[in-house]
């Protein structure tokens, strides 16, 4: 949840995954795209990253679309597809196909 890391916690990130002198480091930082702006200093962190040849590779998740959300809803019912078309309907409408909030939903 790096959306909320302020300047200085984004600073220590950069200098720890920087280090060319100190061991292999893996690191995996998560932010919610919906929760930040442009000129959010993550950008600027990636940025930094790609400057110091830091390797880098960002992925980019969306939510569930509605076939695979009611494929996941019968498998876990253990119904039909056919059978949870309508609740798969009420379930994409509150969730936006995200498969947390889905979880937690049903």
């Amino acid at each position: 949840d790096m959306q909320w890391a302020d300047s200085t916690a984004l600073d220590v990130i950069h200098t720890i995954l920087s280090d060319t002198m100190g061991s292999c480091m893996f690191f995996v930082g998560t932010y919610r795209d919906n929760e930040v702006q442009l000129d959010h200093e993550i950008f600027d962190l990636m940025k930094r990253l790609e400057i110091s040849n830091v390797p880098t590779t960002k992925v980019s998740l969306t939510g569930l679309d509605q076939d695979d959300l009611n494929t996941m809803i019968s498998d876990a019912l253990c119904l039909y597809p056919r059978i949870c078309k309508s609740l798969t309907d009420i379930v994409f409408q509150k969730t936006k196909g995200n498969p947390f909030f889905m979880l937690e939903f049903v």
